[in-house]
C-alpha cells in the first residue's frame, strides 16, 4: 500500500474526530443560546412583577410576600447567569478542541498530499527511465 493511501486512512480518522468535535461545538453553542433565552425571560418576568408591584399599591403583608417572590425570581436569575457562564465556558472548550482537531486534519492532509506528489515524481522518473531505455534499444536495434 502506498504511503499516501495509508495517510488517507489517517486523514479520514482525523476528519471523523473533527466532525465529532464540530457537532459537540454546535450542541454547546445551542445550549448557550437556550440558557441566554431563559435568562432573558427571567429578567423580563422580574421586570414585569417589579413594575406591577409599584402600580398595585399593596398592603404591607402582601408587599412582603410579593417582595419574597421577587427575591426568589432574582435568585433564579443569578443561578441562570451562572448556568450561562458555565455553558459559555463549555462552548469555549469545545471551540478549542474543534480548532485543534481541525489543525490536525489539515496537517495530515498536507502530509498526505506531499507523499502523493513524491510518489508521482518517482513514477514520472520511472516512466522517463523506461522511455529512455526503450528509445535507446530502438536506436541500437536500428543500427
Amino acid at each position: 500500500m502506498k504511503k499516501s493511501r495509508r495517510m488517507q486512512i489517517l486523514v479520514d480518522l482525523a476528519q471523523r474526530k473533527e466532525d465529532l468535535a464540530a457537532k459537540q461545538l454546535a450542541r454547546d453553542k445551542a445550549k448557550v443560546q437556550h440558557d441566554l433565552q431563559k435568562l432573558n425571560e427571567l429578567k423580563d418576568y422580574a421586570g414585569q412583577y417589579e413594575s406591577e408591584r409599584n402600580l398595585l399599591g399593596l398592603s404591607a403583608y402582601l408587599t412582603t410576600n410579593y417582595q419574597h417572590f421577587v427575591d426568589r425570581v432574582q435568585q433564579a436569575i443569578v443561578q441562570q447567569e451562572a448556568a450561562v457562564g458555565r455553558a459559555e465556558q463549555q462552548a469555549d472548550m469545545s471551540m478549542r478542541r474543534w480548532l485543534q482537531t481541525r489543525t490536525k486534519t489539515k496537517s495530515m492532509d498536507w502530509l498526505k498530499e506531499k507523499s502523493h506528489k513524491a510518489e508521482l515524481a518517482v513514477e514520472a522518473k520511472q516512466e522517463q527511465r523506461q522511455s529512455d531505455e526503450f528509445a535507446m534499444r530502438r536506436f541500437l536495434d536500428s543500427m
